[in-house]
Formats: structure tokens, C-alpha cells, sequence
């Protein structure tokens, strides 16, 4: 029986060891456990071709090569004919022992290849006899322990078996990593080893595929994807590329897409485009009122509100929310008190929408009381609007349910009143279900001379947390406006910037 200190040094017999040369040609490999270093045969063969070999190989008796794996490769490199050797006289298992420990101990092996070593060599003594089984009596005289490993390795228990761990990592997943960067790092090998084996495959591909750049990133992304997999509730898109991933403040443009097409049929007919101010730098600059994007209505839809739910939106202007719902797959509810709006967004819709016309309803009629749906409770699915801005910075027309054209006092009343409606006819949410009935309000800033910004985004709060509304998330979308070319001047002088950016408040009821 082996010792365990010197279960490699000591053979089971006496051998008889030769120095010999032996032509190259001759001598075999069995397979390896790991792969040559061309800088290692490069740099052995500069010190042979100027030193000699000073170390011969090492052969067993059937010239199956033992020791010397890159010292071999730099003779051959070198052109040499033969090589000194030491044959020595070994089973096979102690060939591939000895093979082993000099790899441990001679070159730098990465993570994995180390890993596949000492597994190896354990499953070698074991055969051999002398491997303490697990649960084994640890005081069996000749017995290797993992801690009589550990010892020559010059390792804690603990670490040699951190250092096993990798072996245990699904061979495909080995063999991709084998050869990268990703293996010199033990304890991100350790945390590979620890996943799934479909996550580990994922992680492996993230990162030599280049989408990943660090270990960490491919192991959260990775279990990102498994963690969607296997909940009731998926994504079907691929969100992060239509919008990259939504933040707290984003820009959205009018891209020319076939969405802003038909929202332009609307939103740029001439009867339609008014003019916020005319005759600016000698009459070369008009501003119009400012038209909502595609892009961004079509984020508030997707994102927030329920496939196939009924979407409101009672401030509906020229129409980009209720287009945007429809184009999504979504039912649509549309109010205005400005009948040329309603009647054109009725025209496009009969022209270019192609599912069923009773997707959708129009009604030129107050936003604010909602009056065709008095009777109704727990009815929408969403509501996503923009008011027209708080005192008179955009008067819309002469009716006088009109509130652009109200004092801040009046105004406020409105908005109160339309939460009131809102909440009667809004779906509760359901969070434990992740069930969401957003209200959607998108909103600016005033300003009134001497009293300062009057904020919107507070006002509204203020008024829907009264009435029993919770603000569930809060969006900034930057605008690209032309006011600063104008005002720029002004602003310096009364010391504040230009407001370049709207409040998109969601709102949502739950359960008391």
C-alpha cells in the first residue's frame, strides 16, 4: 500500500531508470489533458538552442511520453532528430500520475485544466487503492485524504476544493471556455459551476460572442433570460432594441416609420397645424404647437398598458395615443371639444385602419365629465393623455369646457373633477398578480411673472393622491424645442433655463 505523502514519488516496485537518446519520431502521446503553450515551446527552445537540455524527457517502456510534454514540442520546433529521455518503468496509471502531478506543479494551467487535474488524478488513486473514500475511516494507515492532497498542492481543504469545483462544469461549456480569459478566474468558474447547466451554456455564449464583456454582466444576463423563461409572465418583443433600456428620462423622435406616416396624415393636415407663434426673426421662424411622436405614444401604449385593453384618452388632440393603441392591438376611446380633430381623425382611421371599426369610439364631447360613460365602473384598461398646459400657454379653441383657456384656480378644479371620473372608471390593479391599469398623464411647467413655476407635475399629484389615485411611476421625455433659439435672451435675463423636457405621470388604482 501507498503512503499518502509520497503516493506520485514512490513506485509500487523497484524500477530501473535509463538516459538514453531516442529519436523524437518514436516516442507517442497518449491523450492529454491539456493543450501546448506556444510561448512556453518558443521561450524552452531559445534556452535549448542556447544551453542545451538540461532536464531530459521522461518515457515509460513503451516511449509513451510522461513528463517533458513542452520541452518535446521545442525539440521538435528546434528540427532535433532525437532527445535525451529517462525511460522508467511504470503501469500506465502511474504514468498518467506522474504526468499529472508535473503539470500541477511545472506550468500554469488555467482554472479548468487544473480543475480536470486533480479530478483526474483523485480518480487514478482511487483505482489505485489508495483514495480515501468519502465516509471512509480517516485514520486507515496509507490512506490519501483530501486533506493529504490539499497538503501537497500546498492548499487549505477549503481552496482545493474551490479548486476542484470547475471540473464539475458541463463539458461543452468547458470546451468553449477552455482557451479564453474567462478560465484564469477561479471564483467566476466556482459561480459558473453553481448554475444550471442551460444557464452555463448561456453565460459561455454571451461571453464569446462578445454581447458580454465581463463574467458578471453574462451572469446576470443569463439568468435574466432563464428567470423570464420559466415565469407565467413573458416579454414577447425585444424590448431593449426598440427602446434600449427605459429610463427615467428618455428621447423619442419622429421617425419615419409607417406609425408616424399615418399620425401625420392627421397631425400635419393644413386644417389641423396651428401656429403657436409667427413673424420670429423677420418673419423666417414659426413655431407650431407642439405635436406628440409616434415613438413616445407608441412607448406609453406597449409599455404600460394591457394587450387588447381599452385605452382613453380624453384630451385626444390629433390623435397620436388613440392611432398608436389601435396600431398595437389595443381598443380605443377619444375625446375633443375641438370638432375639426375629431373629425379628421375619423376620416384617417376609416381609410387606413383595417380592423374592426367598432375598436374604436369618437366623441366630440367633454374630456373632462365624460358623460356617455356615466354609468359605467371598473371600465378602462388605461387612460393615456396630454392636457393642454396650465395657464393659457396653449388656448385651443373658444368653448368653454376649454380648459386651456382657464385661470390656474379653475383649471385645477377641472382636473380634479376628470381624476374623480377617472377612478370611477379605471380597473383596480391587482400587484400581487401583476395586473396594471395605468392612468398615463403627461405634463409641463407654467410660469406666472413674479410667482414663479407653476408645476404641473406637483399639481397633479397632489389632486390624484386626493382622490385616491397612487403615482406608480414617473417618465421624462426630453423635447426638441424651438423656444430656445427665441427666448434665450429673456431667460438669461430673468435667470432660468429653458424647459426642454415633459412629465409622463402614471398613476394606477388598487384595492383599499
Amino acid at each position: 500500500m501507498l503512503a499518502a505523502a509520497d503516493v506520485v514519488a514512490t513506485p509500487r516496485r523497484e524500477k530501473q531508470v535509463l538516459v538514453l537518446e531516442v529519436p523524437i519520431k518514436e516516442i507517442k502521446q497518449r491523450f492529454r489533458l491539456r493543450s501546448p503553450k506556444e510561448e512556453r515551446i518558443r521561450e524552452l527552445a531559445n534556452s535549448i538552442e542556447t544551453v542545451g537540455l538540461v532536464n531530459p524527457i521522461t518515457i515509460d517502456q513503451d516511449n509513451y511520453l510522461i513528463a517533458g510534454f513542452h520541452r518535446l514540442h521545442a525539440c521538435k520546433l528546434l528540427g532535433l532528430k532525437t532527445v535525451p529521455v529517462i525511460r522508467k518503468d511504470t503501469t500506465r496509471e502511474q504514468n498518467e500520475l506522474m504526468e499529472i502531478d508535473e503539470n500541477l506543479k511545472r506550468i500554469e494551467l488555467n482554472k479548468i485544466e487544473k480543475a480536470e487535474h486533480i479530478v483526474r488524478r483523485e480518480e487514478i488513486l482511487s483505482k489505485l487503492g489508495v483514495r480515501m473514500r468519502v465516509g471512509g475511516n480517516q485514520h486507515a494507515s496509507g490512506m490519501v485524504t483530501t486533506k493529504d492532497l490539499a497538503d501537497q498542492m500546498g492548499m487549505s481543504p477549503r481552496i482545493y476544493r474551490l479548486n476542484r469545483q470547475p471540473a464539475n462544469i458541463n463539458e461543452e461549456v468547458r470546451d468553449l471556455l477552455r482557451e479564453t480569459e474567462w478560465a484564469d478566474n477561479l471564483m467566476n468558474m466556482v459561480k459558473l459551476e453553481q448554475q444550471k447547466e442551460e444557464v452555463q451554456l448561456k453565460i459561455a455564449n454571451l461571453l464569446i460572442t462578445g454581447k458580454c464583456h465581463s463574467f458578471q454582466r453574462a451572469l446576470v444576463e443569463a439568468n435574466i433570460q432563464d428567470y423570464r423563461k420559466h415565469k407565467e409572465y413573458k416579454i414577447e418583443f425585444d424590448m431593449k432594441e426598440r427602446w434600449g433600456i427605459p429610463h427615467s428620462i428618455m428621447r423619442f423622435s419622429k421617425a419615419k416609420k409607417d406609425l408616424q406616416q399615418v399620425c401625420d396624415l392627421i397631425a400635419k393636415d393644413p386644417e389641423l397645424e396651428w401656429i403657436k407663434r409667427d413673424g420670429i426673426h423677420f418673419g423666417a421662424t414659426r413655431i407650431p404647437v407642439y405635436g406628440m411622436a409616434a415613438d413616445h405614444a407608441e412607448f406609453l401604449v406597449t409599455y404600460y398598458t394591457p394587450e387588447g385593453g381599452v385605452v382613453l384618452d380624453n384630451f385626444m388632440g390629433r390623435g397620436t395615443n388613440g392611432v398608436a393603441s389601435l396600431w398595437h392591438g389595443r381598443k380605443f376611446i377619444g375625446y375633443d371639444i375641438h370638432k375639426p380633430n375629431v373629425d379628421k381623425i375619423q376620416e384617417v382611421l376609416g381609410q387606413y385602419y383595417s380592423g374592426n371599426k367598432n375598436d374604436y369610439q369618437l366623441f366630440h364631447s367633454d374630456g373632462i365629465e365624460l358623460a356617455e360613460f356615466a354609468d359605467k365602473e371598473e371600465y378602462l384598461d388605461a387612460v393615456c393623455t396630454d392636457p393642454p398646459y396650465i395657464l393659457n400657454n396653449e388656448r385651443y379653441s373658444t368653448d368653454p369646457r376649454d380648459i386651456s383657456s382657464m385661470n390656474q384656480e379653475r383649471y385645477m378644479e377641472k382636473v380634479r373633477r376628470n381624476f374623480e371620473n377617472i377612478y370611477r372608471l379605471i380597473k383596480t390593479s391587482n400587484f400581487e398578480e401583476k395586473r396594471f391599469y395605468p392612468v398615463i398623464f403627461k405634463v409641463g411647467t407654467g410660469r406666472s411673472g413674479p410667482e414663479g413655476i407653476i408645476d404641473m407635475d406637483a399639481a397633479f399629484q397632489s389632486v390624484a393622491k386626493e382622490v385616491g389615485f397612487v403615482l406608480w411611476d414617473k417618465v421624462f421625455n426630453q423635447l426638441f424645442s424651438p423656444w430656445g433659439a427665441v427666448n434665450w435672451e429673456r431667460n438669461y435675463i430673468n435667470k432660468y433655463v429653458q424647459k426642454n423636457y415633459e412629465v409622463n405621470l402614471v398613476f394606477c388604482k388598487f384595492k383599499k
